[in-house]
C-alpha cells in the first residue's frame, strides 16, 4: 500500500508563511522539523480511534506552523528555538501521515517507512504500541504517544518512548472514593469484559483499590459480586446485558453498579437497569456516557441522569489553561472552527502531544550557543559540532553533547500545565501528573464532577429515589389526606414534642461520642509510652525535651510549658519590663502582638501564656546589671529544690498501677479536671481548646514542620499538672544547641539548607487559612529542630493556633503596601521574617564573631546597627564577605526596622534559590583565601582498619559501619562529660614553633589517652587544645561513671602539671589546664558521609563545655547535677565540693557550680589492696 505522504502546510497560506520565514528578511531563521505518525483515515471497529488522533495532531501543527497569535492579546502561537547568545529560529513541524490498514505488519513496515525517510520525531499509534515503540527505540527515534492505556509499555523502560496520557489504573479511584464516604452505598458489583485492555486494566485497578485500600477507610464498603466475560458470552445468551449483568447485580442486592466494557455494552447497561427500574445509588460506566447520542440511546434523560464515567479531559474542565490553546473552552471553539464538530479526549491529549513535543524542542538550547547563523534540524539534531553548550555554573562541557539527547533531557524535565492538565513524565517516561475527570451526566448534559477544582457542579450521591407514578397520584388528592394530616399532628403533638427532646439528647450524645473519637486520636496513656528519659527542667526555666518509645518509634515528650505557665512576664506596654536590658529594643522590633488572653470558659482549664523570672536577659550576652544577679542569685537549697528529678534517672518502661492501668480514654476529661489551677482568670483555657489546639498542630503537614503525634494529659515523673507533647523525635535537637556544641560545626551547605527547610515551612504556615497561624517563630530560632540528616523542622508553638480558634476573622495586615512586598503579608508573618533574619545571620556568624562574646563594656558596639536595620555593621559586612551580597542585602531587609518594608517567606524561598549559586561561589572564594595546610601527625606503627573502626566509635556503631549500614541515632540516659582546654594556650602558640606546638598537644594527650583507656572512658574528640571524653558510654558503668569522671579529672590536672609547655625551653614552664565536668542524657549520632565522626548531642553537651570555660586554671568545675551524682558514687570527693558564687552561662541562666578537689587518699588507694574489683576496675562490670 502506498502511503500517505502531505505535509501539513499544504495549503496556499502556510507555504507563503514557511518561505516568509526561510527567507532573508528574517534574521533569526527557521528550522523544520519532521513529524512522522502511522494512522488510519477510514474508522475502523478494531481500531477506533485514529482518525481522532490524527486531527488533533493536524490542529496544533498547523496552530504552529500558522502562527495566528503574537502574545499581544492573543496566544503565543510563534515558538522559537533560542540559544543562550539570543539567537532565534522559528519552528515549523512537517507532519506526515503514512497510510495503513489495522494490521500489524503492515503497520510495523510503514514505521519503518517513516523513520527512513528522515522523520526526527514519530507521534505513536496507540494500537500498535509495543512493536512501534521496539523499532522506534532500536532506531534512536523519540516516539511520543498520546494515549496509551496500558502500563506494560513503559515498563519496558525504552529510553526513546514517552507518553502524555496518566496511568489509567486510577481512572475509577476517585468515584469509589466518593462511594466509600457517601456512608449509604455499602454493596459494590463490577462486571467488565476480558476482550478489551483498557477495560481489564481499568476494572482490575478498580477491585484492587477496593478491597485494599477503600476497605479499610469504609469497612461496610465492600464488593459483593464480580463478573468476567468475553464476547462469545455476549453473544451466546439473548440480551446479555439484561439477563446476566443486571440480573447479577439484582440477584447480589447491589446498591452500586462499576462497569468497564465499550460505548454499546454500556448503553446496553443503562437501559437494562432503566427496564427493570432498579434502583442504584450509583452507577458507574466507561466510554459510553462520553458519547454524544448517550443520553437519547439509553431513552432520554431521566434514564441517562446522574450516570457517572470518566475522562481525561472535557471542555468544561476548570483550572486549566495555557499560553498556546488558552482555556479548554478555547481549544473547543479553535476544533470546531476548524473541524465542524466538538472534540473529545483523544483530540485534546493528541494536540497536547504535539505541544509538549514542541516546547520540549524550545527549552533544550537554552544553555547552548549556534556555531552557525543558519542551519536545518538535521545538523541541530545529530551534529555535535553545530552547537557548543555550557553547564548550570556556565563551564563548557567536557564532552560535546548531541542536540537530539538535549530534546530528550528537556522532556523528561518537562512540567507543564496546558489546556489538556499538567505533564510531568516519571523516570519512566510516563506522565504522571494527569488526573482523570469524573462525569456525571445531570439533566442530561455532561458535567465535570470530580476533582473538585476542576468541577463544573457538585457530584449527586447517592443518586435520589425515583418517585412512582401511584405515589404522584396520591399526592395530587390533597382534600381528604390533609384533613387526616391535621387530625394526627394535633392528636400527637405531645409525641412530636417527646421526639424532639429525644432527638435533641441524642444529638447530645452523639457530639459527645465524636469528641471521645478525637481524644481517642489525640490522648497518649501514659503505659503505652517506653521512656527512656524524662524532660529535663533547666535552670534558665526552660525545658529540654524527653525521649520515649511508642509503638516501636521513637518519639519526643516535650513539656507544654506554654500550657503550665499562669501569665506573661508583665505587660507589654509597661516600661519597666524593658528597662533594664539596653537590648530589649532589639529583641522587641518583630512587629508582633502581646498574646492574646482567654477566660475561663470551664472548670477544666490550663493556663497559657509566657513565662518569665521578671527580668529579661538576653542568652546572646553573658552581661547582666549587678542588681539583675542579685535578684536572680539563688541559694543552694533553692537550686536543689529546683530540679528534685534527676537527670540521670534511667527510665526504661514506666510502672502504671493497675487503678490507672485499665483507665479509659473518655475518663481524661476527670484527670483533666483534678488538675489544680495554678492559671490566672485571664488567660485560662479548657481541655477541649487544648485538643483542638493539637489537633491543628497534627494536621499541619509539611516537610519542615515537626509532626506532631498526640498528648498525654499527666506523665508519671513530671509536674501534675503538666501536659506532655509527643511528636517526632529529631535527632540532633534543638538547632541552639547544635550551634552551641563544640563538637560539631554546621557547615555552609548545612547552614543554607536550614535556611531555606525554615523559609519553606513558614512560608507554608503564614499561608494556612484554617487554621491561621500567628507568630510561629521563636527567639533565636529556639524552635528549630535537626534530624539526623540535618534538615530542619519547626516546632509551632500552641500558642501561636491560639489566636485564630473561634475566629474567622484574618489576622491583621499592614496599613501600606511598600512595593514588592506580598499584599496579603500579616504582621504575624513579618514578625516572623524579622525574627528569622536575625536568627539567620546569627547562624551564618555563629563561630566566627566573637559578638556572642559581649561584655557590659561591649554594649556600645552592639548598637551600631545599620541604618534602618537590627544588624550590626560588622555583622553586615562579615555576611557580605562570607555569604554574598545577595544573602546579605536579603538578611537587611528581612531585619529592617520597618515592617512594611520586609519581604514575605514566599519571596524569601525564591530569593534564597536564586542567591546559592553566588553564596557557593563567595563561600568557596572565602575558602580559598583562609585555606592553609596544618602539619599532621602519623602513626608510625599502622594499625588495623577494624582496631581503628572500633577506637573511633562505639563497639555498637562500628559493628553497623563495618557492615555498611548507617547506624541510627542512639540516646544515653546518662553520661558524665568532660571537658578541658589549656589555659594561655593562644600565647603558646605565638611564641613556639608550629611543632613544637604539636609536640606538646602529642605528649599532654598521649597523657590523657592512657588515663581515659585504664578507666574505661571513651575518646570523643580533641578540636586544638580542648580534650573531649565520655563515660558510661562506649561500656557500662552506670554506678561508677561519675567517680570515674571525676578521678580522670584529676588525674589529668596532675599530669599536665608534670609536662613542659616546651622539651627545649624551660623558662615557659609547665602546663596548666581547666577542666569542666556535667551529667546527663545525651544522643550520640554518626553525622555525614565523608570523615564521618561520632557527635554527641543534648543540652549536656553545651552545659558541660560551659562549666570548663568558666573554671579556672588547674581547678575541676562541675555543675550541681554531676556533685549530686559524685555524692552517691564517690562521697569522700564529693564532700570536698568548694560551692562557687552563683554564675550566669550563656544559654542557661543563672547555676549553681562547685570545684572539686582529689581527697587525700583516693579510693584507688584505700581499696586496690581490699578488693580485686574496686569502683575504678571497669573492666569488672
Amino acid at each position: 500500500m502506498v502511503p500517505s505522504w502531505r505535509p501539513c502546510w499544504a495549503s496556499p497560506l502556510g507555504c507563503l508563511l514557511v518561505l516568509l520565514a526561510c527567507g532573508a528578511d528574517e534574521p533569526s531563521g527557521s528550522i523544520v522539523f519532521k513529524l512522522g505518525t502511522v494512522l488510519q483515515e477510514t474508522f475502523s471497529a478494531q481500531c477506533p480511534g485514529t482518525i481522532a488522533m490524527h486531527l488533533g495532531h493536524k490542529l496544533a501543527t498547523d496552530r504552529l506552523n500558522e502562527g495566528i497569535g503574537h502574545g499581544e492579546g492573543g496566544h503565543v502561537t510563534e515558538l522559537f528555538v533560542k540559544d543562550a547568545q539570543g539567537s532565534r529560529h522559528r519552528i515549523f513541524f512537517n507532519y506526515t501521515r503514512y497510510e495503513a490498514s489495522c494490521d500489524e505488519g503492515e503497520h510495523s513496515a510503514q514505521v519503518e517507512r517513516a523513520i527512513g525517510d528522515g522523520a526526527h520525531f514519530l507521534l505513536g499509534n496507540t494500537h500498535f504500541a509495543f512493536t512501534e515503540s521496539a523499532i522506534a527505540n532500536n532506531a534512536q527515534r523519540l516516539v511520543h504517544y498520546c494515549c496509551p492505556d496500558t502500563d506494560e509499555l513503559f515498563d519496558l523502560d525504552y529510553k526513546y518512548v514517552y507518553g502524555v496520557a496518566g496511568s489509567v489504573k486510577k481512572d475509577t479511584h476517585q468515584a469509589l472514593t466518593a462511594m466509600a464516604l457517601d456512608g449509604s452505598i455499602r454493596r459494590l458489583f463490577v462486571y467488565y469484559t476480558e476482550d478489551f485492555r483498557y477495560a481489564t486494566v481499568t476494572c482490575t485497578a478498580a477491585i484492587e483499590h477496593t478491597t485494599s485500600m477503600l476497605s479499610q477507610l469504609n469497612p461496610d464498603f465492600k464488593i459483593v459480586s464480580v463478573m468476567k466475560y468475553s464476547s462469545q458470552n455476549v453473544t451466546s445468551a439473548a440480551n446479555f446485558f439484561d439477563s446476566v449483568v443486571a440480573e447479577e447485580a439484582v440477584r447480589a442486592e447491589a446498591d452500586a453498579v462499576v462497569g468497564c466494557d465499550g460505548q454499546d455494552a454500556g448503553i446496553q447497561t443503562a437501559k437494562a437497569f432503566a427496564r427493570r427500574k432498579y434502583y442504584l445509588k450509583a452507577l458507574f460506566l466507561t466510554w459510553a456516557p462520553l458519547h454524544s447520542g448517550f443520553v437519547s440511546s439509553v431513552g432520554g434523560p431521566e434514564a441517562a441522569n446522574h450516570i457517572l464515567t470518566v475522562a481525561h479531559w472535557h471542555p468544561i474542565a476548570r483550572g486549566l489553561a495555557d499560553t498556546f490553546f488558552g482555556t479548554p473552552v478555547e481549544y473547543a471553539a479553535a476544533f470546531e472552527k476548524e473541524h465542524g464538530f466538538q472534540p473529545d479526549q483523544l483530540h485534546a491529549v493528541a494536540s497536547a502531544t504535539v505541544l509538549s513535543l514542541a516546547w520540549a524542542i524550545q527549552a533544550a538550547f537554552e544553555r547552548c550557543t549556534f556555531v552557525k547563523p543558519s542551519m536545518d534540524a538535521a545538523s541541530l539534531l545529530f551534529d555535535p559540532n553545530a552547537i557548543e553548550c555550557v553547564d548550570s555554573l556556565g563551564a563548557p562541557l567536557p564532552q560535546k553533547p548531541i542536540g537530539y539527547d538535549l530534546v530528550l533531557k528537556s522532556l523528561a524535565a518537562q512540567s507543564v500545565t496546558t489546556f489538556f492538565g499538567k505533564i510531568e513524565f516519571n523516570r519512566f517516561r510516563r506522565n504522571i501528573a494527569a488526573r482523570p475527570l469524573i462525569i456525571q451526566v445531570q439533566s442530561g448534559v455532561n458535567q465535570v464532577v470530580l476533582p473538585v477544582e476542576q468541577a463544573s457542579k457538585k457530584i449527586i450521591m447517592p443518586v435520589p429515589r425515583p418517585v412512582s407514578s401511584e405515589e404522584s397520584s396520591l399526592i395530587g388528592v390533597l382534600e381528604v389526606d390533609t384533613f387526616i394530616a391535621v387530625v394526627v399532628i394535633v392528636v400527637v403533638a405531645a409525641l412530636l414534642l417527646l421526639a424532639a427532646a429525644l432527638l435533641l439528647v441524642s444529638h447530645r450524645r452523639m457530639r459527645r461520642q465524636h469528641a471521645d473519637r478525637v481524644k481517642s486520636l489525640l490522648v497518649i496513656l501514659p503505659e503505652h509510652l517506653q521512656v527512656i528519659n524524662l524532660p529535663v527542667h533547666l535552670m534558665d526555666g526552660s525545658w529540654e525535651s524527653g525521649k520515649a518509645m511508642l509503638r516501636n518509634s521513637l518519639v519526643a515528650l516535650e513539656p507544654l510549658s506554654e500550657v503550665m505557665r499562669a501569665k506573661m512576664a508583665g505587660d507589654s506596654n509597661d516600661p519597666s519590663n524593658t528597662g533594664k536590658n539596653p537590648l530589649h529594643h532589639l529583641m522587641s522590633l518583630g512587629g508582633g502582638t502581646p498574646k492574646r488572653q482567654v477566660s475561663i470558659s470551664s472548670p477544666e482549664t490550663f493556663s497559657l501564656g509566657w513565662r518569665s523570672s521578671g527580668t529579661t536577659i538576653d542568652n546572646d550576652v553573658e552581661a547582666v546589671y549587678p542588681q539583675d544577679l542579685e535578684h536572680h542569685k539563688p541559694s543552694i537549697t533553692q537550686l536543689s529544690n529546683r530540679g528534685s528529678q534527676s537527670p540521670c534517672a534511667i527510665h526504661p518502661s514506666i510502672q502504671i498501677d493497675s487503678m490507672s492501668a485499665h483507665r479509659d480514654v473518655s475518663h481524661l476529661g476527670r484527670a483533666c479536671e483534678k488538675q489544680p489551677q495554678q492559671a490566672s482568670e485571664g488567660n485560662a483555657i479548657s481541655c477541649s481548646q487544648v485538643l483542638d489546639l493539637v489537633w491543628c498542630s497534627k494536621n499541619l503537614q509539611h516537610p519542615s514542620v515537626v509532626p506532631v503525634t498526640g498528648i498525654v494529659w499527666s506523665l508519671p515523673g513530671t509536674s501534675s499538672n503538666m501536659a506532655v507533647l509527643v511528636t517526632e523525635c529529631q535527632e540532633l535537637g534543638t538547632l541552639t544547641s547544635v550551634m552551641d556544641n563544640h563538637t560539631m560545626e554546621l557547615d555552609f551547605v548545612k547552614q543554607v539548607e536550614v535556611a531555606k527547610d525554615l523559609a519553606s515551612a513558614l512560608a507554608y504556615l503564614h499561608a494556612q487559612d484554617d487554621p491561621q497561624v500567628g507568630q510561629a517563630l521563636p527567639y533565636r530560632l529556639s524552635g528549630v529542630m535537626l534530624n539526623k540528616h540535618c534538615r530542619a523542622k519547626l516546632r509551632v508553638p500552641l500558642i501561636a493556633l491560639l489566636g485564630t480558634q473561634g475566629s474567622s476573622q484574618k489576622p491583621p495586615k499592614p496599613d501600606v503596601v511598600m512595593p514588592g512586598m506580598k499584599p496579603e503579608a500579616s504582621q504575624h508573618e513579618l514578625a516572623d521574617v524579622f525574627q528569622f533574619g536575625m536568627g539567620v545571620a546569627g547562624m551564618f556568624s555563629a563561630g566566627r564573631s566573637s559578638s556572642s562574646q559581649l561584655s557590659c563594656s561591649n554594649l556600645k558596639t552592639l548598637q551600631q546597627t545599620v541604618e534602618g536595620c537590627a544588624l550590626t555593621k560588622s555583622q553586615f559586612h562579615e555576611l557580605q564577605f562570607t555569604r554574598g551580597p545577595g544573602m546579605a542585602q536579603l538578611l537587611r531587609e528581612c531585619c529592617a526596622l520597618d515592617a512594611r518594608k520586609r519581604p514575605c517567606f514566599t519571596q524569601i524561598c525564591k530569593r534564597l534559590e536564586d542567591a546559592e549559586l553566588e553564596m557557593i561561589r563567595v563561600a568557596q572564594q572565602a575558602a580559598c583565601q583562609h585555606s592553609h595546610s596544618a602539619p599532621q601527625l602519623h602513626l608510625h606503627n599502622k594499625q588495623s582498619a577494624d582496631k581503628l573502626l572500633y577506637e573511633l566509635f562505639p563497639a555498637k556503631v562500628a559493628e553497623a559501619l563495618k557492615n555498611g549500614q548507617f547506624p541510627d541515632p542512639e540516646p544515653y540516659p546518662c553520661v558524665s562529660l568532660f571537658f578541658s582546654d589549656i589555659v594561655g594556650y593562644t600565647d603558646i602558640c605565638s611564641k613556639l614553633a608550629t611543632q613544637h606546638v604539636m609536640d606538646m598537644l602529642h605528649r599532654l594527650y598521649s597523657r590523657f589517652d592512657d588515663l581515659a583507656t585504664e578507666r574505661g572512658l571513651f575518646k570523643v574528640e580533641t578540636i586544638g587544645d580542648a580534650y573531649m571524653c565520655a563515660g558510661n558510654l562506649r561500656h557500662p558503668q552506670p554506678d561508677t561513671h561519675a567517680a570515674l569522671m571525676a578521678d580522670f579529672a584529676f588525674g589529668c590536672c596532675a599530669a599536665a602539671n608534670e609536662e613542659p609547655v616546651c622539651l627545649s625551653r624551660p623558662d615557659m614552664g609547665f602546663i596548666h589546664i581547666r577542666v569542666g565536668i556535667h551529667t546527663g542524657p545525651v544522643t550520640g549520632a554518626v553525622v555525614g558521609t565523608l570523615n564521618r565522626r561520632f557527635c554527641l548531642f543534648g543540652d549536656c553537651v553545651n552545659v558541660a563545655s560551659r562549666m570548663e570555660s568558666t573554671s579556672t586554671k588547674d581547678h575541676v568545675q562541675c555543675s550541681a547535677a554531676f556533685k549530686e551524682l559524685l555524692q552517691q558514687q564517690w562521697p569522700e570527693a564529693a564532700s570536698l565540693a568548694e560551692p562557687q558564687e552563683a554564675k550566669l552561662i550563656k544559654g542557661k541562666g543563672i547555676m549553681q557550680t562547685f570545684y572539686l578537689y582529689p581527697p587525700e587518699e583516693t579510693p584507688r588507694a584505700n581499696e586496690a589492696s581490699h578488693a580485686p574489683c574496686s569502683i575504678f576496675s571497669w573492666k569488672c562490670h
